[in-house]
């Protein structure tokens, strides 16, 4: 943190340099259509609230004297050579396209923990914190890398992705390159590295177009054939019920392999004519088989993707999911359920190149948010990513951070590490099982691994499972109770989608307004002409792209957010109209909303504009102690995008702000702040308190300048028009041409844009504008670098308009970062430092003012 003065400079020269470099800046980017793959994860990113269940991320603890300008040339190097690392996401009409910028610069931020007593706990936590941490798939990067530094010879390197843009393979590349190019950059040498034959963007491409061949056909009729009639659900017994959406939160298990039992596994793979994976995975569906009392178990196992030597050297999400099905009724020998398994195993790697969305889409199964499609428990085993200790002149040692999602309900991955040690990990989802369970799990399966490399011939029921002693028989019901189960199910469900299409009864009219509605938008999104209240969105042709295209339209039209998650619950119109006509959702925000208790005496309110996202002042609040009372002060109107506000609009808030914060606190010293058009409001209220002889004591500023007069007008233009390209870059064909069309005839009749007219009064209000002035001291959060359209002041302007100054801090990070970790952690801590002084010097008041009047009631008695 530096604490500085206002410092102004000018220099026309200089301008003149940065005009010239920027005007160099502008890069195009690259429109692919995203693979099918990606689609998925998408969808999947649209159904659930932003959450970390698709990171992944790799870990270096590097020991030795580390060249951080070789460490960044490399990053920079490896995000020049792989498009995935340059990679957005956004979704035009019904189809999901990939944007890959030209270019992308990288940032390694670094935090020094030298100072912290116990640095390697303080690392791990805030590695976790960063693996936690959601992405926006809409933003580029969708990538993060992050420093830390436990002591001068020792640092732990994380980068984390999100599963959109890489995959298991790709992460072993990233590590093998980037310790070759950090190699060869810290030696003073150029990379070496081969030029890749393709992009990612050909990859999604080729799939698109293979697509439409008869081979595709001939493996999907192989998946409908092997997977017709499964079951839905692998019934695991849990510790708790079900959630009714999935919640992607989990923990893992690990328990290490003897190398006796992988020697063992080895020799059965041999006698049985199979590989080790075969055999372990014979293993594993044993153990789900025992625990679930099913017969019919099916698992997911990931393959590469990589069917192309072209893609072998790309970072991308390339890996594609088999469902593997067998049957282990009758109580087979472990040796005829591994020959079965090589069968099962070699069957779908025959007919790997078909996407398991695809296999979905074609087989249709029942939908259902609490639960993964066709399997919910994935295997695998792999190799750790990183393979060597090298790493230029320094020694490198993987660095694990444990996941506290699970996308499954459980997977186990058997992992050979840098040592060749092995190790079983259960990644679990917490809401399903408890760590006793998965323990538990563990112990059989060892047990399992251990009897079948003794006896291989022996019957699966034969098998020892410590948490299961004497239910060995349980099995020889399980078909008559399958049976019964389906039966039943086929009773509830009554008739099937397809006969119900082809009554004569099975168009039925809307009966209110919202029906009719309804009727009118699922009839334009799906393209047809006539559509009855009970037909299912997705009989009709919908999918996920066109279901999202569906809720957005729904939400443009009814100004209701309804999460996309909702036409999976009702997907027909009858089912889904309720929630337009219920008050489904929960109410707005009131416009003074307490976001932490504390104890009342000085509070600070945070103002923020109608309708911005407020989640970070909620963050911050979390971060100013418990005993600060925080409030958070919001208008629902006026919501203005692409102008400025009014005078009127700021004066009107400000007055109902004032009223607000008045009914929880009578009288000042009053402790407010906020960012970007919160502190245009916030300035407002301050003039306003002042006016009636209340005292401000402390306004915070969040990396906000003044609105007028603190920015370079040509650069400003620059800046302008440097966004609408962007924006124009990515408009669709037809959308281009329109907007072409409409410039042209603004230039022709001499038209000026009333977006750029509005903002250039605001931002240069000409002679007779006067700074409006205050009392209260201003505590200013800035960026160490401010935008080059801005004039040389560090307080921002603030300081021609507090009468009692500016005090600065300085953060480095990104504007949209100051409100999350850890920045937030530092904002909120100097904030609260600032606010407890505030509270004692007004009890020190207090106690004066009592100690007064007790003197003046003792002189009159």
């Amino acid at each position: 943190m530096r604490y500085e003065s206002q410092d102004v400079e000018s220099g026309k020269a200089e301008e003149k340099n940065r005009l010239a470099d920027l005007l160099l800046q502008a890069g195009p980017t690259y429109i692919y259509p995203a693979s099918l793959a990606q689609q998925r994860l998408w969808i999947l990113d649209q159904l659930q609230a932003k959450n970390s269940g698709y990171n992944v991320h790799l870990g270096l603890w590097l020991r030795g004297s580390l060249d951080l300008s070789a460490l960044h040339s490399s990053i920079q190097e490896m995000v020049n050579r792989h498009d995935s690392l340059r990679t957005a996401f956004r979704l035009e009409g019904d189809k999901l396209q990939q944007v890959v910028a030209e270019t992308c610069n990288v940032a390694i931020p670094i935090t020094d923990l030298t100072g912290v007593a116990d640095p390697t706990a303080e690392a791990y936590q805030l590695a976790r914190r960063e693996v936690m941490q959601p992405f926006d798939l809409g933003k580029a990067p969708l990538f993060r890398v992050r420093l830390f530094r436990a002591t001068p010879l020792d640092h732990v390197f994380l980068c984390t992705m999100h599963h959109i843009v890489t995959d298991a393979w790709s992460l072993q590349i990233f590590a093998k390159e980037l310790e070759q190019l950090y190699g060869a950059f810290s030696r003073g040498q150029a990379s070496s590295l081969p030029l890749l034959p393709i992009r990612y963007g050909d990859f999604a491409e080729w799939q698109l177009q293979w697509f439409h061949t008869e081979e595709v056909q001939q493996q999907l009729n192989y998946w409908t054939n092997k997977l017709k009639a499964a079951p839905a659900l692998l019934e695991l017994p849990t510790d708790a019920p079900r959630p009714p959406e999935q919640t992607f939160k989990g923990a893992i298990e690990v328990a290490s392999i003897s190398s006796d039992i992988i020697q063992g596994i080895e020799k059965v793979a041999t006698r049985c004519h199979a590989t080790p994976f075969m055999v372990q995975l014979a293993a594993f569906k044993v153990l789900l088989c025992r625990h679930a009392k099913q017969d019919d178990v099916m698992v997911g196992i990931p393959v590469a993707g990589r069917n192309q030597v072209e893609t072998e050297g790309l970072i991308g999400f390339f890996v594609n999911t088999l469902v593997l099905r067998d049957d282990l009724s009758g109580n087979p020998r472990f040796t005829d359920l591994v020959a079965q398994a090589r069968e099962t195993i070699l069957g779908a790697f025959s007919n790997a190149d078909v996407p398991f969305e695809k296999i979905v889409e074609e087989l249709q199964p029942e939908r259902n948010l609490s639960y993964n499609p066709l399997f919910q428990v994935m295997f695998a085993t792999l190799k750790s990513a990183v393979r060597s200790h090298q790493f230029g002149e320094l020694t490198a040692f993987p660095y694990v951070v444990s996941a506290e999602t699970s996308i499954f309900d459980l997977s186990m991955t058997l992992i050979e590490d840098i040592d060749r040690k092995w190790w079983a990990q259960v990644e679990y989802n917490t809401n399903l099982f408890r760590k006793d369970r998965i323990t538990r799990l563990l112990s059989d399966y060892a047990s399992i691994l251990q009897r079948v490399i003794s006896d291989p011939e022996g019957n699966i029921l034969s098998l020892p499972l410590p948490s299961l002693a004497g239910s060995g028989d349980a099995l020889n019901v399980i078909p008559a109770e399958k049976e019964r189960k389906e039966k039943q199910k086929q009773k509830q469900r009554g008739t099937s989608p397809a006969v119900a299409r082809s009554t004569p009864e099975r168009r039925f009219k809307p009966i209110d307004r919202e029906q009719e509605l309804l009727v009118d938008v699922w009839k334009d999104i799906l393209g047809l002409s006539e559509v009855g209240i009970r037909d299912s969105f997705f009989d009709l042709g919908g999918h996920s792209l066109i279901a999202v295209r569906l809720i957005a339209r729904i939400q443009e039209i009814t100004g209701k957010q309804i999460p996309v998650s909702a036409i999976f619950r009702a997907p027909t119109i009858e089912t889904f109209a309720p929630l337009l006509r219920q008050n489904i959702l929960p109410p707005p925000d009131p416009e003074l909303m307490n976001l932490q208790e504390g104890d009342g005496a000085v509070p600070f309110f945070a103002i923020a504009a109608p309708g911005v996202d407020t989640f970070g002042l909620s963050l911050l609040a979390q971060h100013m102690g418990n005993n600060q009372s925080v409030y958070k002060l919001q208008g629902h109107a006026p919501i203005v995008w692409g102008r400025p506000f009014t005078k009127d609009e700021l004066r009107s808030l400000a007055k109902e702000h004032v009223a607000a914060l008045r009914s929880v606190q009578p009288h000042g010293p009053y402790c407010l702040g906020g960012m970007c058009g919160g502190v245009l409001i916030a300035q407002e209220v301050i003039l306003e308190l002042e006016s009636m002889h209340e005292e401000v004591a402390l306004f915070a500023i969040f990396d906000t300048w003044v609105l007028e007069n603190s920015q370079i007008r040509l650069l400003w233009r620059l800046d302008y028009y440097r966004g609408r390209l962007q924006i124009f870059r990515r408009l669709p064909q037809q959308e281009r041409l329109n907007t072409t069309r409409r410039f042209v005839k603004g230039l022709f009749l001499g038209n000026r844009n009333g977006t750029e007219a509005g903002w250039d009064e605001t931002y240069w209000p000409g002679e007779k504008f006067r700074e409006p002035q205050f009392q209260a001291p201003v505590l200013l959060f800035k960026r160490v670098r401010q935008p080059y359209y801005y004039i040389r002041d560090r307080q921002m302007g603030w300081g021609a308009r507090s009468m009692r100054g500016v005090e600065t801090c300085e953060l480095n990070c990104r504007h949209d970062e100051f409100f999350r970790q850890p920045q937030v952690g530092i904002v909120g801590q100097i904030l609260a430092s600032r606010l407890q002084g505030i509270r004692e010097l007004e009890t020190q008041r207090a106690y004066v003012f009592s100690q007064h009047n007790s003197y003046s009631l003792e002189s009159k008695s």
